[in-house]
């Protein structure tokens, strides 16, 4: 009964099981790198407002005539002016202005969309080691229970006077258990290392209990062209696209800029010696004589920007494709090489095995064969298990690339 209830509180208290969807969503919001470039952002959309502002009015207050000595009859009066001016943002600088701010704002998004989608990357891989580890830890269990009955059936033939070599069959199964047990060991060392980065990029404590990894349901790859089309939008093309818009818009600021620089003054003139009070209005701009000096330079600077973000989307956009196109044909290459070890490959072995353990059972097997064979398998395993691992990091690789799920 005490059994019983200990399986059942262990089943309990177990960690739920790690699910993708579920650590994807957790990642991509709680990484540390994607909480980094979130605020990045959010400085640069607070840019914006500060930019193309207008500058601050100027206030003076002047006296004129104002006597040093004694007041004479025919002096001019005493008079005071105050007088306030504005400058004029005018000629759609601060418009421009806003504009090349917005573009530092896209450009910070497609980085923060890049950011978000190499985190969930870093956690698939972990995702997929994790499962790699609990699955190669089954595996090592079985392997260590088929040894444990190789080594029952070399002491029963030995008992029976059977086998004439039967004790160096059981030490040669008691040998190759010490090393699945040290095996075994290990891979408990590398699933806590990759539970802590797991619990890291997903915001939880570093310490906490992860459960096993629970496989998702394999999506049939995309079609090939439709997969390379994705290249359009990847974040750094995104963000070549906003480079190019910034460039134009600082051309056109350039041009601008050195338009003519407006201000107007108003002016209230305070009479004190008797006669009336006046008010004054005036307007100033500056004169933008030496403009092929500084201005065509600028625009010069500002048009060869334009161009090399031009350059680097097209480059982009045909890197993405090469890489997405890359990524499909491994992602095939790992299916081709699951479906052949799980149809084919491993069952038939299984059968060998059993046909070789039986016949050793009954003494007309060699224990040299079964070891063999019970290797193999493990060996056979071992690559089913990296290669569906591979299947499913190279598969997530399509939306990686792509910034965004590839459309299946």
């Amino acid at each position: 009964m005490s059994t019983l209830v200990t399986a059942a509180l262990l089943v309990i208290l177990a960690p739920a099981p790690l699910r993708l969807p579920e650590l994807l969503a957790a990642v991509g919001g709680d990484a540390p790198a994607v909480g980094v470039a979130e605020a990045d952002v959010a400085a640069r959309r607070a840019a914006v407002g500060a930019v193309g502002t207008w500058e601050d009015p100027s206030l003076s207050v002047m006296g004129e005539s104002i006597p040093l000595g004694g007041m004479r009859e025919d002096a001019d009066p005493m008079m005071i002016r105050y007088q306030i001016g504005q400058p004029l943002n005018v000629f759609g600088r601060r418009g421009l202005a806003k504009r090349v701010a917005r573009t530092a704002v896209t450009r910070g998004e497609a980085e923060l969309r890049r950011t978000r989608w190499d985190a969930r990357g870093q956690a698939v891989a972990l995702f997929y080691e994790l499962w790699m580890v609990d699955e190669m830890g089954r595996i090592v269990a079985e392997q260590i229970a088929l040894l444990e009955r190789m080594r029952e059936a070399a002491l029963a033939l030995v008992r029976a006077g059977m086998g004439s070599m039967g004790h160096h069959d059981v030490l040669r199964a008691e040998s190759e258990m010490a090393v699945m047990e040290a095996e075994r060991a290990s891979l408990g060392d590398e699933r806590a290392a990759i539970a802590a980065m797991l619990n890291t990029l997903r915001g939880r404590e570093i310490d906490e209990a992860i459960g096993q990894a629970e496989l998702p349901a394999e999506a049939p790859l995309p079609d090939l062209e439709l997969a390379a089309a994705a290249a359009t939008g990847t974040p750094e093309v995104a963000a070549a696209r906003a480079m190019r818009d910034s460039a134009a818009a600082q051309r056109e600021l350039a041009r601008r800029m050195y338009w003519p620089m407006v201000m107007v003054d108003a002016s209230y003139e305070q009479n004190l010696g008797g006669m009336p009070d006046g008010l004054g209005l005036g307007i100033s701009v500056t004169v933008p004589l030496w403009w092929w000096d500084r201005q065509d330079n600028e625009i010069a600077m500002a048009r060869a920007m334009e161009r090399t973000a031009e350059r680097e989307e097209d480059a982009m956009t045909k890197m993405a494709g090469a890489e997405l196109r890359m990524a499909w044909s491994r992602a095939r290459a790992a299916e081709r090489k699951v479906d052949a070890l799980e149809d084919v490959a491993i069952p038939k072995l299984r059968e060998t095995i059993a046909s070789i353990e039986a016949a050793y059972v009954a003494g007309t097997g060699e224990f040299i064969a079964l070891l063999d064979a019970v290797m193999e398998l493990k060996e056979l395993e071992a690559r089913r298990v990296g290669a569906t691992a591979r299947r499913g990091v190279v598969r997530f690789e399509l939306d990686r690339i792509a910034g965004r799920e590839v459309v299946r």
